[in-house]
């Protein structure tokens, strides 16, 4: 179960933020949706399942969605991904992501993308090829604001937001077979079964919807070297691709 849920998402997060940063190629409001309480265990179907047939319900909910909001942080090979994205089978997206420094958030519709970022963000992007001074302008133009990036840029940026189906792929809980079931637990007010499966240096759990489809509620990898927190919410949800008001948003090819 872990290597397939949490590894391959904590991959797939950080193969999108290095796009961004190096260029290199619910049913219902969940808030606080990290905290997890346990909850009265009542009868419910999956209480005459085996982890592996409630694995199995997981999966094929997870297959057959259409849209989800990811929120936490991820870890590999040293590097951290904090996210808070919303994303669709279409390749729409809104939220942000990033690491501890360079965060980035961004809008994507079709072929129309709009990112936004801060003062380190554009410094890290722009020094790749520029003079200091030339960094530096480019820095004051770009940061705080909402930029249409060319075409060549936008496509760079919006990778993140293609690569729904991947991600989809990789969360999908598939189970060597070893998991166990823990004690109920609530993830944001909604009753969640849970699995655990252990290694001799990490614990993986994850939350299953227990109300509505069975969707993954949250992941989170403990004990090793790349730990990872992810909550996912909003699921078949659309997402708002509202474009930012139009005087609040840069074109650079104005720039002169």
């Amino acid at each position: 179960m872990k290597h397939h849920i949490a590894n391959r998402t904590a991959t797939a997060l950080l193969c999108a933020t290095t796009v961004i940063i190096t260029g290199c190629s619910p049913d219902r409001t969940e808030a606080g949706a990290k905290s997890t309480a346990p909850t009265p265990k009542t009868r419910h179907p999956f209480d005459t399942m085996t982890p592996e047939q409630i694995d199995d319900q997981a999966r094929e909910a997870v297959k057959n969605t259409t849209s989800m909001r990811l929120t936490g942080q991820a870890n590999s090979d040293g590097r951290q991904v904090v996210v808070d994205l919303a994303m669709d089978v279409r390749g729409s997206c809104n939220g942000t992501v990033g690491d501890s420094v360079n965060t980035m958030h961004i809008i994507k519709k079709g072929s129309l993308v709009y990112v936004k970022a801060e003062k380190d963000f554009w410094r890290a992007t722009f020094s790749r090829g520029m003079t200091a001074e030339q960094t530096e302008e480019m820095v004051a133009h770009f940061t705080g604001r909402w930029i249409k990036p060319p075409k060549t840029m936008s496509e760079r940026y919006g990778r993140i937001c293609d690569g729904f189906n991947g991600l989809i792929g990789g969360l999908s809980p598939v189970s060597g077979g070893t998991s166990t079931r823990a004690a109920d637990a609530t993830v944001g007010g909604r009753p969640a079964a849970v699995l655990t499966e252990w290694t001799p240096t990490e614990t993986t759990t994850v939350y299953i919807a227990k109300e509505g489809k069975p969707y993954l509620l949250r992941a989170t990898v403990t004990g090793g070297d790349e730990p990872v927190d992810l909550t996912f919410t909003d699921h078949d949800k659309p997402v708002d691709t509202t474009p930012p008001p139009s005087d609040q948003i840069l074109d650079p090819t104005t720039l002169r």
